[in-house]
């Protein structure tokens, strides 16, 4: 009897020092990933910070007003026309050996094309002055 006594009693000792180095390890353990989770949430934080204000800044670099200031004053872009685009001249049309009534007619029967096309005739409209 003193035998299984004393064997129950060192399982019991063994169950209890393996029960508490294990919570002992898994307490450290949810302490290291508690405090990797609070540095995260900062990084995401500090992050979500910096995401805002890139877009203040970005909402500032393009503001429409600001954009065309710094137009005038450096590169003065004007709309394009559609001469920049088309050399009516080259164009194979039949027409007269003025290059002002080439143009003219060019710009005429591009006109009339486009009117057939949406497409076209939405750029065309834009250009017609």
């Amino acid at each position: 009897m003193t035998n299984t006594k004393t064997m129950k009693t060192l399982i019991s000792i063994t169950m209890a020092i393996v029960l508490g180095v294990t919570m002992f390890t898994f307490k450290y353990k949810v302490k290291n990933l508690e405090n990797e989770l609070i540095t995260i949430n900062r990084q995401i934080s500090e992050d979500n910070k910096a995401v805002h204000i890139l877009k203040a800044e970005w909402s500032h670099l393009n503001n429409p007003a600001r954009l065309r200031k710094l137009n005038n004053k450096v590169i003065a872009l004007n709309p394009v026309k559609p001469e920049q685009i088309i050399d009516y001249a080259n164009l194979p049309f039949d027409y007269d050996e003025d290059a002002n009534a080439k143009r003219i007619i060019a710009q005429n029967k591009i006109f009339s094309t486009a009117a057939k096309n949406n497409k076209i005739k939405q750029l065309v409209s834009m250009h017609q002055d």
